[in-house]
């Protein structure tokens, strides 16, 4: 494969979480912390790294024995950098379903690398928990991002791998393939 189409490949690719950890007992610290996505590569061998060529970290599980529900009612804005892109924004904010468009978490959009969420080739960044939601337009699948960075509300990271619209599981993995 040439290092065009790795590179390629790699700007398309998708998704993983810079988490850090929190300090002890910094409960607040937790839900101010930034979840970024930033762009990962495919080896040759099909390993997947993160754009400084160094495996994948552990990502956060859901609880042992939790169960997904639906979201309680929840609320967002497109600022005017998402106008071009509002129909994708909203089929990834409505796999969620129990949303409406208008007011809550403020959604922008960017066309390049997202500056300030922890990393040097973030495509999404969801602050706080729905306090701020940005999205780069770089990404093949504008709408896979905003429902995995919508997700983000509720949901850290399940596991290694491509995402997906199959489940929450799918959903909230670290990838977009």
């Amino acid at each position: 494969m040439s290092t065009l189409t790795r590179t390629l490949i790699g700007a398309l690719t998708g998704l993983t979480l810079l988490l850090s950890a929190a300090p002890a007992g910094a409960a607040e610290a937790d839900d101010a912390r930034p979840t970024a996505a930033i762009v990962a590569v495919g080896t040759p061998d099909g390993a997947l790294t993160g754009v400084n060529g160094d495996p994948l970290g552990e990502v956060e599980k859901p609880a042992p024995g939790t169960t997904a529900v639906a979201p309680p009612p929840w609320s967002y804005y497109l600022t005017p950098s998402c106008n071009n892109f509002a129909d994708a924004i909203r089929r990834g904010a409505n796999w969620w379903g129990s949303a409406s468009e208008g007011r809550g978490t403020p959604v922008t959009c960017v066309g390049g690398y997202i500056q300030g969420c922890g990393g040097d080739r973030v495509v999404g960044c969801n602050w706080g928990a729905g306090q701020r939601i940005s999205i780069s337009t770089r990404v093949r699948d504008l709408a896979l991002l905003a429902a995995h960075e919508f997700g983000h509300n509720w949901h850290g990271h399940t596991g290694q791998g491509c995402n997906s619209w199959q489940n929450i599981n799918t959903m909230m993995r670290t990838l977009t393939c």
